[in-house]
């Protein structure tokens, strides 16, 4: 993204994996079922962390990303979406 360093891309991937990993295989919030599912969450969350590093200047920072901000971003959006999509077993 404009104005992202490398460091704050791998911080944003790195919040988004365990966000999407606690989500997913412990709180069975789910976008799709198996690898595919978890993939995509990993997506909507890095893209939700992204949202929330932009708009949420608050809190401590690490490596120009701050933190909080991201991982409510992170939690909000892949909720947002699995409620939108539901897997199909919950259908």
């Amino acid at each position: 993204m404009i104005g992202m360093s490398f460091l704050a891309c791998i911080v944003l991937i790195i919040i988004s994996i365990v966000v999407s990993a606690i989500l997913f295989y412990v709180l069975k919030i789910r976008i799709g079922e198996g690898i595919k599912g978890f993939i995509a969450e990993i997506f909507v969350g890095w893209i939700g962390a992204w949202l929330g590093w932009i708009w949420g200047h608050w809190w401590f920072k690490f490596w120009d990303v701050y933190i909080v901000p991201a991982i409510i971003g992170s939690v909000a959006t892949i909720w947002i979406v699995a409620m939108l999509y539901p897997s199909k077993k919950e259908a």
